[in-house]
């Protein structure tokens, strides 16, 4: 749904320009995240703080042209503890794409939603996985309250029935674009154009 918005975008902004003379020297390729999304590493990530099950978060997020959070590594992990108590400092779970949907008489074979992926790195939190409450992860972060503050550690996963309602994280990856220079006799005119892989 977006990439037809960029293709007009584009189409428009070189009709607009008509370019008397382009400057090849000045070109550069850049990339950035979607609007509301915030770039960590290398990927796109959004909070939604709305209550809704598994299933409908996972929709929310292919409605806005991402998926659900995956976590490749523990600098994935790390990255994303460091940013949530920034974001949503007083939320304690959120739906990860991790599920086991398609393989539910493997206990442990998670697989990552969003990418498709096996699920080779699995930060359980502490007593998980127990594969009788749920087919789907969820980070989790246990908490403590101490002198009236609420104290939480750093979210981990943990599995839950993919019926219950949490808040979610939406990824996308970062789209790439060239900036050129457009000259024409009255004005210059900056475009960005998406750089198709």
């Amino acid at each position: 749904m977006l990439w037809p918005k960029l293709v007009c975008f584009v189409v428009v902004s070189f009709a607009l320009c008509q370019p008397y003379q382009a400057l090849p020297i000045y070109q550069e390729t850049l990339s950035a995240c979607p609007v509301n999304f915030t770039r960590l590493a290398d990927k796109c990530l959004l909070v939604d703080t709305s209550w809704l099950n598994w299933y409908e978060a996972d929709r929310h997020c292919h409605s806005i042209n991402a998926g659900l959070l995956s976590i490749e590594n523990e600098t994935d992990l790390k990255a994303i503890n460091d940013w949530l108590p920034v974001v949503a400092p007083n939320l304690l779970e959120f739906w990860t794409s991790g599920n086991k949907l398609n393989h539910p008489s493997k206990k442990l074979d998670y697989f990552w939603q969003s990418t498709g992926d096996k699920a080779l790195y699995l930060p359980w939190a502490d007593g998980e996985p127990t594969s009788d409450r749920g087919d789907c992860l969820a980070l989790y972060a246990n908490y403590i309250v101490s002198l009236g503050e609420l104290v939480m550690e750093d979210h981990r996963l943990n599995v839950k029935d993919c019926t219950q309602w949490a808040p979610h994280i939406c990824q996308t990856e970062p789209v790439q674009f060239q900036t050129h220079l457009c000259l024409n006799p009255d004005a210059f005119h900056e475009v960005q154009v998406p750089v198709w892989s």
